[in-house]
């Protein structure tokens, strides 16, 4: 919003280093099969999010998803943190424009968004209620002040328990553009 963040209030320090690239409940064997038809589907309000799927797009030949909200949300940041904080409180999931075409077809899902106070933003949990999860290799990606992806991805489990979870990308927003050249690598060893 305003300050260029992605994190809304509660962003940790900007030394705190990004999650740990493996995760516990990741099944090691599974991997991004390049047969299938792949989706990067994001939520960014700054771009830096968005800065990270493009990056994805541009290395896999992947289809672009935006995932906006039917209501804008504020461009300054105070009234995005207390809209955000209402939201959170009251547990309300947002409308959103528009859903995936043809979301069967897609094997592969990069599923890319900031981290809002450790969690999923509201506007991702709205996306999964709306597409199931179920048989497709999920890749997760994330760009936060410092916070790590683990409240993120338990918050994925806890809505599709049975998704087929892979090795996630959490970058700060501080590292970027310069971590963009992480993405590679990273999408080359989902595909091993």
């Amino acid at each position: 919003a305003g300050s260029g963040a992605e994190d809304p209030a509660g962003a940790a320090s900007k030394s705190e280093p990004p999650a740990p690239a493996p995760d516990d409940d990741v099944d090691a064997s599974a991997a991004v099969r390049d047969a299938d038809k792949a989706l990067v589907a994001v939520f960014s309000l700054s771009g830096n999010t968005f800065s990270v799927a493009e990056r994805i797009r541009d290395a896999t030949g992947a289809d672009l998803f935006r995932i906006e909200t039917t209501n804008a949300y504020p461009d300054d940041y105070d009234q995005l943190t207390a809209q955000v904080q209402r939201e959170n409180a009251e547990g309300f999931v947002p409308e959103l424009a528009a859903a995936v075409p043809n979301w069967d077809e897609y094997g592969t899902v990069y599923l890319g968004h900031p981290i809002w106070w450790g969690h999923l933003p509201n506007v991702m949990r709205a996306f999964l209620l709306q597409h199931d999860l179920a048989g497709k290799a999920v890749a997760p990606f994330c760009t936060s002040g410092g916070s790590g992806i683990e409240g993120a991805l338990a918050d994925v489990r806890a809505l599709h328990p049975d998704a087929n979870l892979l090795e996630s990308l959490a970058l700060t927003r501080g590292s970027l553009p310069g971590a963009l050249d992480e993405v590679r690598p990273w999408v080359e060893k989902l595909r091993h």
